[in-house]
């Protein structure tokens, strides 16, 4: 999956947890400060793409991610992990 069709699937998941609409994401945006996410979105965003992509996301490698490419980045390795467990 090319990182362009990831950053497409996440911004599905985040419209349908947050039921807003994020026109313009790009990989510099704030989750916090620039889409207004708190914990409580980012714990159902989390639960959105574990279950869309079948993998797990430790709670430490969100205390890393501030912004829409930081979570695209770590998405990009957790499915090449899987994709490399599976075969």
């Amino acid at each position: 999956m090319n990182r362009p069709e990831l950053s497409a699937i996440v911004l599905e998941l985040l419209e349908k947890e947050t039921g807003e609409s994020y026109p313009g994401l790009e990989d510099t945006t704030s989750l916090r400060q620039g889409l207004n996410l708190d914990s409580l979105d980012m714990a159902g965003l989390v639960l959105h793409i574990e279950s869309r992509f079948g993998i797990q996301i430790e709670t430490e490698l969100l205390e890393n991610i501030k912004t829409v490419g930081n979570l695209l980045d770590m998405l990009e390795k957790k499915i090449a992990t899987k994709g490399k467990q599976a075969a």
